[in-house]
């Protein structure tokens, strides 16, 4: 798969190239250089830009998540939580297709919430999405998928039950 990307960016690469030779014609000959230069480094990575803008737009969603943690947490590790999803949403105004997902564990014997949680999830890209580069949903340049730290060690401290 790693051939296959290189092959296309290779391709665009020569599309472009074509491209900016046929604008340089055009061009005053001591700023050739200079006018392709700047065009194939604004050009070449648009492709992608809705992917960079997206792996951006996800790292600011995953700074200001807001993570509810019982006060009393740290006294029942070993126990049993439920876990609880909650129906999926659509986040406007990305770049990518985002969605978010509140996920929620809650302490077997009394019912009360443990740990609460949102998991933002963001789709492909415009080239993922319509030339079918990857199987899965996944961007491209980024997993594309948000858990907090708690996450990691939520399953080693507790006993979680689906």
């Amino acid at each position: 798969m790693g051939l296959f990307y290189l092959v296309l960016l290779l391709i665009w690469f020569g599309v472009l190239w074509w491209v900016v030779k046929g604008i340089a014609r055009c061009v005053d000959n001591r700023h050739k250089a200079l006018v392709a230069t700047i065009i194939i480094a604004i050009v070449y990575p648009l492709p992608l830009a809705d992917e960079i803008i997206g792996a951006i737009q996800l790292a600011n969603l995953c700074r200001h998540q807001v993570i509810y943690k019982d006060p009393a947490m740290a006294k029942k590790r070993g126990a049993r939580l439920i876990f609880v999803a909650h129906e999926e949403n659509g986040i406007d105004g990305m770049a990518l297709p985002t969605n978010s997902k509140i996920w929620d564990f809650v302490y077997e014997s009394d019912k009360s919430l443990m740990l609460r949680y949102e998991v933002f999830r963001m789709g492909q890209g415009f080239l993922a999405r319509n030339f079918q580069l990857n199987e899965g949903g996944n961007p491209l340049t980024f997993t594309g998928v948000c858990y907090p730290e708690e996450m990691r060690t939520l399953f080693t401290e507790f006993k979680v039950i689906n």
